[in-house]
Formats: structure tokens, C-alpha cells, sequence
């Protein structure tokens, strides 16, 4: 087998948060996903350089090109990012011809078509391409490749999916050694020592929230075992990281495995701080896993409560109720765990009397923090489809499909006016983070973890 040069970009993500009521808590992490794909292009036995495009300017991704001279380039990027993903490969075209370009991810999984309009990409690796890249790095005919969209005479053929893979535990381990992890800070409103990285510990979801994507991984759940995922932990730890954040949709989806990690982290004597940032769900929890969470090292919790309307919960396929989020708020602090959670305003059935009713759950719940976002139709998802069926849709020019866009410009909301929606937004986080007795909460939590001044700059960054 001839080894090949592979260059794996991530595209910038910076423009997403440009405004973000909450821009300091802003996630900046090494990009997992290229660690996959690099890990088994490493494997392999090809040589790979990863670039992150939110740390270097285009100068440096034409100096890569240049001196390391790529047989392949690889752009892993969601819908929201398709625009700036498509600038990057036209510049790795017009100074490197001969570099083939490869494109992935949510958005060539979700509309392998659309994406290969781009005339800068020579080939899409369609739903997990943790094996497709590799067929197609080792020169193997598009056509007999599963799982991929490519050009045959001007017409974008797509080939049918690969099967999902079943054992986790056979993926190769992602190549943290290919980043300079000491280079990435975390905000602390989102991790207490940094560097702070990413670990995928389980993949799918076997709940159809209506504004969920599921063209990657779909609806199964698959679960690596736990000992995978703590030696995982422990190669992260050697790395240089400092602390983990899962990025699971259901971490606690298998209770009696999240546990079982949980031992095994105190079992091998491991002292880390973690936290479930992507969020778990409320009715997917027990004390004892709660307080084993605690005793491993956890110290944070997320749930996406995303409304207190038993109503919208169930227009949006949520699967839960609000007793059982008490429930699972009581325990988590029982187990002394700070507790976050994630809200959305103008959710299908939202309607003024609703949205005022997630403003006093959030405050009922006395969370340490609260997150909101106006709902936005993502594409690729159920809402996305009904909208667009019902002609509500007023865009798709893909980039400005994230949640800290004006919605008003995206689509029309069947039961909510705009003006009343970002009324509503803002007076969440007044609400929320001016009562007296959580402003004596979080000044007395900044005082014991020595954080006052970042969290008075923090809060004079957010936009009120």
C-alpha cells in the first residue's frame, strides 16, 4: 500500500458566536472529530497533519499546502459551517490542484447532493466515514465505495450507507498527538482547568426530539465499553489534557455502563475533573449514579430541559416530563453537582403563556446556570421538513442556521410573533441571573473558587 499525505482542516466555527447573547461561554477545544478520522488514517500507516482554521489564517493552511505537498484534504464541517467549508477547499484547489478534496460530516451526510454542487470537492463520505476515508485515501473506484457521493460525468452519483459500526471498541484510538492541545483555552464558565478536550463515549440516539439531527449516527444507540472509554480517558490525560468533556447525546442512555465507568475511572486511581457539557437527559439518572459521578470526578451536570410547558414537551417529542427534571435536578445537587441547563424559546406549540411558563421553571429549579436560545429549524430535521412543507421557510443559505442568528430572518413561527419571542429571550436571562438570591448564590461561589474578577468579566461581556 503507497502511504499518502492526508490534511484534515476544520473550518472556523468563530463567526457562529459573533451574536451570542452569552459570547464568553463559547466552547475552544481540539476538534474531536478530526482526531477520529486522523486515528484511523494514522493507523493505516499514512502520514497526516491536522489544521484548525479558528487558530491560523488562511496564510497557514498555503503554507501546509506548500511544504507538506497533501495527496488528500479533509473538511468534516455541519450545514451551518457549508459556506465557510466551501471557501476553504477553493483554496486548497487554486494552490494545489492535485490535492483531492474530501468532504464529511453532518452536512454531506444529510445532503450528499447539495454538497458536492461545491465544485471543489471530489468526493463526500456519506454518514460514519471512519472506514470510508480510508477506502477512499487507498485509491479504491468511488463506485465501490459505501457511502459516498461523487461526480460521474457531471452527475452526482451517491452510493448506498455503509452499515453503522456496531463495536465501538474497534475504532482506532483518536490521535491527540497530531494537536498542540496546550494551545486551546476553554472559557472557565465552561471548564475549570484547561486544556479542556473531547471524548465520544457513545454514538446515536434512540429518542426523535423534533429538532434533533440524526443523519450521522441515527436513532440506534451504540456504546463503546467502559473500559474503552477510560482508557480513553487515561491516553487524553497523557496527552496534555487537563480535564474531559463528553460530547455523547445520551451518556446515561445504559446506566449500568455509565456506572461501571465511573468505578473504573476510581478503580485506576484517575483525578480529573469532567462534566457531561452536551447534556444529559433528566429521566436517565439515579442517586447512585449521581453521587458515583461525583466520587469519579465529575463536578458538573447539563441537562436540556429546553421548556417548562408539559405541553411543548410533548409537541417536540421530548419523552420527558417536568417532575421527572426536578427529580433529576434534586438528585444531581443531593450529589453535590453543579447543575446547568439548556432552555429553547419559540419551540413548536410555543406560544406567550408557554414561554412564560420556562422562565419561572428555569428560576423554580434554581439552576447554577441557565442557557437559552431561540428555536432554530435546523435542516435535516423533522421541524426543518414541516416547516418547509407548510412554505414557512424564508432562507437557505445554510450559514446563518445557528442559534445565535435572528430567527426572524430564518422562518415564520406558526403560533409566535418575533417581537414577542426575543421579548420573552431577554427577559429569560434577566429574569434568570438578576434575582437577589442567585446573585448571592453565584458571588459566593466566585469567592471560594478564587473566579470573582473572570466572572465580572464575563458578565460584562454578555449582552444583556
Amino acid at each position: 500500500m503507497e502511504r499518502k499525505r492526508v490534511l484534515l482542516i476544520s473550518p472556523s466555527f468563530g463567526f457562529i458566536y459573533e451574536g451570542a447573547a452569552i459570547k464568553p461561554g463559547a466552547p475552544f477545544s481540539p476538534p474531536m472529530g478530526l482526531a477520529a478520522v486522523a486515528g484511523s488514517l494514522v493507523k493505516a500507516g499514512h502520514e497526516v497533519r491536522v489544521l484548525d482554521m479558528n487558530r491560523f489564517p488562511d496564510e497557514k493552511l498555503l503554507d501546509e499546502l506548500e511544504t507538506f505537498r497533501p495527496h488528500y484534504a479533509g473538511l468534516g464541517f455541519t450545514t451551518i459551517l457549508a459556506d465557510e467549508a466551501a471557501r476553504v477547499a477553493r483554496l486548497v484547489k487554486e494552490k494545489s490542484p492535485a490535492t483531492a478534496v474530501i468532504a464529511g460530516g453532518v452536512h454531506a451526510s444529510s445532503m450528499p447532493e447539495e454538497a458536492m454542487a461545491c465544485p471543489h470537492y471530489d468526493i463526500a463520505c456519506v454518514g460514519e466515514a471512519d472506514f470510508s476515508v480510508l477506502e477512499v485515501v487507498e485509491g479504491r473506484p468511488a463506485g465501490e465505495i459505501a457511502g459516498v457521493a461523487f461526480r460521474d460525468g457531471g452527475v452526482v452519483k451517491v452510493t448506498p450507507r455503509r452499515p453503522l459500526v456496531e463495536d465501538l471498541d474497534s475504532l482506532p484510538m483518536p490521535a491527540w498527538e497530531l494537536f498542540d492541545v496546550s494551545a486551546y483555552r476553554t472559557t472557565h464558565l465552561l471548564a475549570r482547568k484547561n486544556p479542556a478536550g473531547w471524548i465520544e463515549t457513545s454514538r446515536g440516539c434512540p429518542y426523535g426530539c423534533v429538532y434533533c439531527n440524526k443523519s450521522v449516527f441515527g436513532r440506534g444507540f451504540r456504546a463503546k465499553s467502559a473500559g474503552r472509554v477510560v482508557d480513553e480517558m487515561e491516553r487524553m490525560l497523557r496527552a496534555g489534557f487537563r480535564e474531559i468533556h463528553i460530547a455523547d447525546d445520551c451518556f446515561t442512555v445504559d446506566i449500568p455502563r455509565a456506572k461501571e465507568i465511573c468505578r473504573l475511572i476510581l478503580k485506576r486511581g484517575l483525578d480529573f475533573p469532567w462534566a457531561t457539557v452536551t447534556g444529559i437527559r433528566a429521566d436517565r439518572v439515579d442517586q447512585e449514579l449521581l453521587d458515583l459521578m461525583k466520587k469519579a470526578g465529575c463536578y458538573r451536570v447539563f441537562y436540556g430541559i429546553e421548556t417548562g410547558s408539559e405541553a411543548v414537551l410533548k409537541r417536540i417529542n421530548k419523552g420527558e416530563t417536568l417532575e421527572e427534571v426536578r427529580r433529576a435536578v434534586a438528585m444531581s445537587k443531593k450529589a453535590g453537582l453543579e447543575v446547568h441547563g439548556f432552555f429553547m424559546l419559540a419551540l413548536p406549540g410555543d406560544n406567550e403563556a408557554t414561554m412564560r411558563e420556562t422562565i419561572d421553571f428555569a428560576k423554580e429549579l434554581d439552576l447554577d446556570m441557565a442557557k437559552a436560545a431561540i428555536t432554530i429549524p435546523l435542516p435535516s430535521t423533522p421541524y426543518f421538513d414541516e416547516l418547509s412543507a407548510q412554505g414557512r421557510i424564508k432562507t437557505r443559505e445554510w450559514s446563518r442556521y445557528n442559534y445565535y442568528f435572528p430567527a426572524r430572518e430564518l422562518y415564520d413561527h406558526p403560533t409566535v410573533d418575533w417581537d414577542t419571542a426575543e421579548k420573552y429571550y431577554r427577559k429569560f436571562y434577566r429574569e434568570f441571573y438578576f434575582r437577589p438570591s442567585y446573585i448571592v448564590k453565584r458571588l459566593a461561589a466566585s469567592l471560594r473558587s478564587g473566579e470573582l474578577l473572570q466572572d465580572l468579566k464575563a458578565f460584562l461581556q454578555i449582552k444583556w
